[in-house]
């Protein structure tokens, strides 16, 4: 039964962020996969709700002033790891026309496209946060990993939190590209509400018993 009381929410695990030679590799991401698969693991077996937001940009993007081109749509390194994919996905593009299903109860996971650091610059991002609403309670906690800390990860945590719900990280299963600004970020989301969490301890509070934890 997918928890009532709890949402995880994947960040960019991505193949160029996440494996080395990605267009903007993250050192040291690819250590994350397995806690990534055992979070992941658990939308498959239909204990939680998975929310993940990628980075799909075209070749010419405006993000690329900025950083390397990365998540060009259509190339391998826009895919997202087949660790933190589950079995029934919806992918939601960041488009005026897409639109959200009322139910998204069928669905172990929604992959919410963005173009921006911030995934709440996809309109469809506050109506799935309502969706969700229908099947899980209305202030479950969201358990948020992926990289990078000091940026998309922290745009998802910010927002959640300015939007009134409940948020941790997962400190085991984020990274950063500089320490220092990793251990502000989550400095500044400690200050917000959020709260830090395990791999373990976010499966745990599913009421999953260790015994079959993956």
């Amino acid at each position: 039964m997918v928890s009532r009381r709890v949402i995880f929410w994947d960040v960019d695990t991505q193949a160029d962020f996440m494996l080395p030679g990605g267009k903007l590799y993250v050192p040291g991401a690819e250590k994350l996969i397995p806690s990534l698969k055992r979070l992941t693991d658990q939308a498959r077996k239909d204990r939680v709700f998975l929310v993940s937001d990628a980075c799909v940009h075209a070749p010419d993007d405006p993000e690329f002033q900025r950083f390397p081109p990365h998540c060009v749509r259509g190339t391998s390194g826009a895919e997202i790891i087949p660790e933190t994919i589950a079995q029934r996905f919806l992918i939601l593009p960041n488009r005026r026309e897409a639109t959200v299903p009322k139910d998204l109860s069928p669905y172990q996971q929604v992959i919410l496209e963005k173009q921006t650091l911030d995934v709440f610059d996809n309109p469809l991002t506050e109506t799935v946060i309502e969706r969700l609403k229908t099947f899980t309670d209305a202030d479950a906690e969201f358990v948020v990993f992926g990289v990078v800390t000091e940026y998309c990860v922290r745009c998802v945590a910010k927002g959640l939190l300015e939007r009134g719900r409940r948020a941790s990280l997962v400190e085991d299963a984020i990274k950063s590209l500089k320490a220092e600004d990793g251990k502000s970020a989550l400095a500044e989301m400690n200050s917000l509400g959020a709260r830090m969490t395990t791999t373990r301890e976010a499966i745990d509070s599913l009421g999953v018993s260790k015994a079959t934890q993956v």
